[in-house]
């Protein structure tokens, strides 16, 4: 072996290394962008609970979980701190004297400070108001140079109504307690809406992907179709009309892969943008859902689970609760009733701020307001029976609402059941009418089947796409239909609640 040619293999060798490198340099500078792989569990699992309406959704129930707790909390003592560190005036007053009657104008030249601090709480048993406090107020008489305390080192109040308080307060606390479980299923239910509207994109994508993967494949297949139809007329063995109609059909397959193609990048940028995702990627697949929900849905079991975790039942017990109150409350303003009000302490008046802590005197006092309705020309009577009535509506309107909602969940059940039986159909049917069209194809090759058979054959395969794609689609509306009604995930055996709301 010479030594030009031992030169020229080694320059090839060099030759072949750079041109290796900078492929690898240019494949990596064009990859900069991802390839993102969408299914439909990680658009219901993931994606979707990271939309920008998901995030609104989790601040506002958020907010409405602050408010049941601000309402718990007061339950709890409350603390309150009241002081006026500093309050000076200088002005003529008009004063009586006591004993001639007669008015003098004096000069009132002073400053006054005062502090307070209460303690506060509510009792649930009774519906009263216990507080306990402790105040000091100090006067300095600056025309006379003296200065003087009064305080009241501590006194405790009560306060209430008679009848009815007590079961007022206990029965707002069931309201407030079922609203804020209603709150719960509520927020449930909103996220499950858009689960829903992201399955709806995501769905909108697949058929894109699947008439886009159709019209591609049947676009190759009629091109190559339309090639060997070439040959055949110039072979004598189709008629010029058959050739037109191969490559009229090839045109149609064009038309509709730009098309598909088209539709498809729009249903993707239209599901991006509900979720939030910016179109960085460089490719984006959509996977087809296979079959994992359950065969059967039971109704009896549905029926368990609206009754357990529906708001609408609990808004259901909300209104009758609210009635109950109403008519309680129209009860009370017709019946006799007081407002009792007692309290205890003791007080000190002095001229130093260690003498009025010493040896205070007791103060007491106890006063009772009666509330009795003698005739208001039967305006309260009116009233708690309208309260009543209205009342014994909500119950007949219940009944009824119920019995309608009944109903459509028996369709809603019988709707799933019925998808899933149609799932199977349509997939083995859209399987046998892809290899039928392949079929069809080789049998065209032959020379053993028409042209327009082969047109009838393409057709049988988009309609039975169609189909799949529907009972598909169907069958996860129904079944997502089914989980908001219930809160309840048939597929995972957990209740909504433990999936999306966190402890």
């Amino acid at each position: 072996m010479n030594i030009s040619h031992i030169t020229k293999n080694y320059n090839f060798l060099i030759t072949v290394i750079i041109s290796m490198l900078l492929c690898f340099y240019v494949n990596t500078q064009g990859q900069t962008k991802t390839n993102l792989n969408i299914s439909l569990s990680n658009i219901i699992d993931s994606l979707s609970l990271c939309a920008p309406m998901a995030k609104i959704e989790n601040l506002n129930f958020e907010n409405e979980l602050l408010q049941f707790s601000n309402y718990k909390k007061g339950f709890l003592p409350s603390l309150s701190v009241n002081t006026s560190p500093f309050n000076f005036n200088r002005s003529i007053v008009k004063l009586q004297d006591a004993e001639s009657g007669l008015y003098n104008y004096v000069e009132d030249y002073s400053s006054n400070s005062s502090f307070g601090i209460t303690i506060q709480q509510k009792i649930l048993f009774t519906g009263g108001i216990l507080s306990m406090s402790s105040n000091m107020n100090y006067l300095n008489e600056l025309s006379e140079k003296r200065h003087t305390f009064n305080s009241a080192p501590f006194s405790i109040n009560y306060s209430q109504k008679l009848f009815g308080n007590g079961k007022m307060m206990r029965l707002e606390k069931t309201i407030e307690y079922k609203r804020n479980e209603a709150r719960i299923k509520q927020y449930c239910i909103n996220i499950s809406n858009i689960q829903q509207k992201s399955l709806t994109f995501f769905m909108d994508a697949l058929i894109s992907n699947l008439e886009k993967e159709l019209a591609t494949t049947s676009k190759t297949a009629t091109d190559s179709l339309y090639l060997i139809a070439k040959i055949k007329f110039n072979n004598n063995r189709i008629t010029e009309s058959e050739l037109k109609q191969v490559e009229l059909q090839a045109i149609n397959n064009q038309y509709l892969e730009e098309n598909a193609i088209k539709k498809y990048n729009d249903a993707i940028n239209n599901m991006l943008t509900f979720l939030g995702i910016l179109n960085e990627y460089n490719q984006i697949s959509i996977e087809t859902p296979e079959f994992k929900l359950p065969l059967h849905i039971d109704m009896d079991i549905v029926k368990y689970y609206i009754k357990k975790n529906n708001p609408k039942s609990i808004n259901k017990e909300i209104q009758l609760l609210e009635a109950k109150k109403n008519l309680s409350s129209s009860i009370l303003q017709n019946k006799f009733n007081a407002d009792i009000n007692l309290s205890y302490g003791t007080n000190k008046y002095g001229n130093n701020f260690f003498d009025v802590y010493s040896n205070p005197s007791r103060q007491q006092a106890v006063s009772i307001s009666f509330s009795i309705p003698v005739s208001i020309w039967g305006v309260n009577r009116n009233n708690e029976r309208i309260a009543r009535n209205n009342y014994l509506s909500n119950l007949i309107n219940i009944e009824q609402e119920l019995g309608e909602f009944e109903n459509s969940v028996n369709q809603k059940i019988n709707n799933y059941n019925h998808s899933v039986n149609l799932w199977f159909i349509a997939e083995r049917s859209f399987i046998l009418s892809k290899e039928q069209y392949n079929l069809v194809i080789q049998e065209f090759i032959m020379g053993r089947t028409s042209v327009y058979e082969l047109i009838s054959s393409q057709q049988e395969q988009y309609s039975a796409m169609q189909k799949y794609y529907n009972a598909v689609k169907s069958t996860w509306e129904n079944y997502f239909y089914l989980r908001e009604l219930t809160l309840y995930d048939f597929e995972k055996k957990l209740e909504l609640s433990d999936i999306l709301v966190n402890d």
